[in-house]
């Protein structure tokens, strides 16, 4: 089931939008919130911090108080980057993941990487992916579960080019984004599609007029293939949520 609600006041939106999801499910564990910071770029390329201050109210006045912010940027330092995008005056601890403890979890029913290094921060956490809705260059879109590259420590994952995430471009991309969200899946998707982003999703276009709209779903897949159809475009010709759907058909 998908929630929306015009983004005239991003906070009000994005807090009418959390609302109603956490009357469908309510987290019992440390809850993680990941927006998209890939770099310290402004909005649209990276979550507007509205839509976090929005989500952050709402869990608070539902009794949510054991909060944290996580992100492992691809440019730039992750913390720094926070603070450029006004993060530090939300009054949440901010967790950089290219720097913390990991651990290496295997991946059942792999389709590159038979294990994967993670933070063990995040492990036995409720996560909320908070994504931009962006198209992407190598992988048509990144909503809430390409979101999920960014977990990817960088001392493990960088070395291919200057991205710091760019072992996933090494390999099979699409793959590489199947695996991760094999092991670590949102549970919770609240996307800002406040402006969205064309063509690309570092140096695209916003769109015009702006969607306007903060969304969000329960289920992050369909957070994804709505947000597809925000975009206009068949999230059945998006390799990676093709390939995250059918193993859910098949109980994999």
């Amino acid at each position: 089931m998908i929630f929306k609600k015009q983004a005239d006041n991003i906070v009000a939106a994005s807090y009418s939008v959390t609302m109603e999801l956490l009357k469908y499910m309510l987290p019992s564990k440390p809850l993680v919130i990941k927006p998209n910071i890939v770099e310290p770029s402004p909005p649209p390329t990276t979550t507007d911090v509205r839509v976090v201050e929005g989500i952050i109210k709402a869990l608070k006045e539902s009794g949510i108080q054991e909060i944290i912010i996580a992100e492992g940027s691809g440019s730039g330092d992750t913390i720094e980057n926070f603070d450029q995008l006004g993060y530090s005056k939300l009054n949440i601890k901010l967790i950089d993941l290219n720097r913390e403890k990991t651990i290496t979890l295997p991946v059942k029913n792999y389709k590159v990487w038979k294990e994967i290094i993670v933070p063990e921060i995040i492990l036995d956490k409720f996560i909320i992916s908070v994504p931009v809705l962006k198209e992407h260059s190598m992988c048509g879109v990144t909503i809430s579960l390409k979101n999920m590259v960014g977990i990817l420590p960088e001392r493990y994952y960088s070395g291919y080019w200057i991205y710091k995430k760019s072992m996933i471009h090494k390999f099979n991309t699409d793959g590489c984004i199947v695996d991760i969200v094999n092991i670590i899946k949102p549970d919770m998707a609240i996307v800002d599609a406040t402006i969205g982003m064309k063509g690309s999703h570092l140096s695209g276009s916003p769109i015009k007029p702006p969607i306007n709209l903060v969304y969000g779903s329960a289920n992050p897949l369909e957070a994804d293939q709505y947000g597809c159809e925000l975009l206009r475009r068949n999230w059945r010709d998006i390799c990676y949520l093709q390939m995250i759907a059918n193993d859910i058909e098949r109980g994999k």
